[in-house]
């Protein structure tokens, strides 16, 4: 898989639509249905909603059996956003990973199966 392009991932946020698709998933407990979602965003049309959401689905939005959630690009750009309001999360609230636990899922504080960073500088999700 080639390394996504920032500028173009950040050209995708330019709409209110997908901000609104964004900040309903954020809310949300669990994956949302497509007309769930829909109804959430308030969008009326389902043929401008269906291509804003495959829009965000390229960075920040995936597809599970449940319906839509946010990819882990998807929650950290709701944070930065503060679109969702709620307590904040110190680093020292965070759960820490039991010394000597196999993490088969992949790294701890960013999620990705491969990742090879040294550093993680990133804002705590307080809904996650």
């Amino acid at each position: 898989m080639q390394e996504a392009d920032p500028t173009d991932a950040l050209a995708v946020l330019g709409d209110e639509t997908r901000i609104a698709i964004l900040r309903a998933l954020a809310e949300a407990e669990e994956p949302l249905p497509f007309s769930e979602l829909r109804r959430r965003a308030d969008v009326r049309d389902p043929g401008r909603f269906n291509y804003h959401l495959s829009k965000l689905r390229e960075y920040f939005v995936r597809e599970e059996d449940g319906g839509y959630a946010l990819r882990e690009a998807g929650s950290r750009v709701v944070a930065a956003a503060g679109v969702v309001p709620g307590p904040t999360t110190s680093v020292d609230d965070a759960p820490q990973p039991d010394a000597g636990t196999d993490n088969a899922d992949g790294c701890p504080v960013c999620g990705e199966e491969d990742c090879e960073r040294l550093f993680h500088v990133h804002l705590s999700v307080p809904w996650r």
